[in-house]
């Protein structure tokens, strides 16, 4: 009858074990869940930032064609070299400044693309993680329910005895 205690007390100590296992497990799953969560509102962000930037390239782009069409425009036009000349440097300047904010937007491109890779990873491991921790999740419940059965069926046969 003692045994039968021990083991009674055994099987609630587990049970408790379990539960707190699993508790924690659901715990570190809401939080993996959060900061997956955070991360895809961060890429969305990126990728936002990204369209932003490619558009203003597409505008600097544009800019630095009508610079050059209307310094081609300007050599053919103009008669004067005092004026021509002016003119041309001043076109050179705006394209040497449009070129300048091209290159800065291609490397911003380039780092939030870096940074859109890395934070895929991040997704990726955090996806992985979930996964085993579902998984783990799912190993403790079945757990819990076996023990919850043997529990169940030692009771029915203290009580039958």
């Amino acid at each position: 009858m003692e045994r039968l205690r021990e083991k009674i007390s055994s099987l609630r100590n587990e049970i408790d074990a379990a539960t707190e296992r699993a508790e924690t497990a659901e715990l570190a799953l809401k939080q993996m869940e959060s900061q997956q969560t955070e991360r895809d509102q961060e890429i969305i962000s990126y990728e936002n930032r990204i369209k932003v930037l490619e558009s203003e390239l597409e505008a600097r782009e544009n800019q630095l064609d009508e610079a050059k069409q209307f310094q081609r425009d300007s050599e053919a036009t103009l008669n004067e070299s005092d004026v021509h000349v002016k003119k041309i440097s001043t076109l050179e300047e705006k394209l040497d400044d449009a070129e300048n904010q091209l290159r800065e937007a291609l490397e911003k491109i380039r780092k939030y693309d870096l940074d859109n890779e890395a934070l895929q990873r991040i997704i990726t491991q955090h996806e992985k993680d979930k996964e085993i921790m579902e998984q783990r999740h799912d190993d403790v419940s079945e757990k819990y329910t076996s023990t919850k059965n043997e529990l169940e069926e030692t009771i029915k046969m203290l009580e039958s005895i």
